[in-house]
């Protein structure tokens, strides 16, 4: 699979803040997509994670 040097760093830091591996989320990506471009679903599931993470820090500061 071929992702930029970026995806590849959130990549890790999601598999971190989950405590799973690249491979577990890669695995659960490819099971879950009807895209036959894994690369291209992987993106898509990093950038969703991270917006749905920010929109709950947002959550989280309003309340404050």
């Amino acid at each position: 699979m071929r992702l930029e040097p970026q995806f590849w760093d959130a990549l890790a830091e999601m598999a971190d803040r989950t405590n799973s591996t690249i491979g577990d989320i890669c695995t659960i990506v490819a099971a879950r997509t009807n895209s036959a471009n894994l690369s291209s679903a992987v993106r898509v599931e990093v950038l969703a994670y991270f917006r749905t993470h920010l929109a709950s820090l947002d959550r989280t500061r309003r309340r404050s």
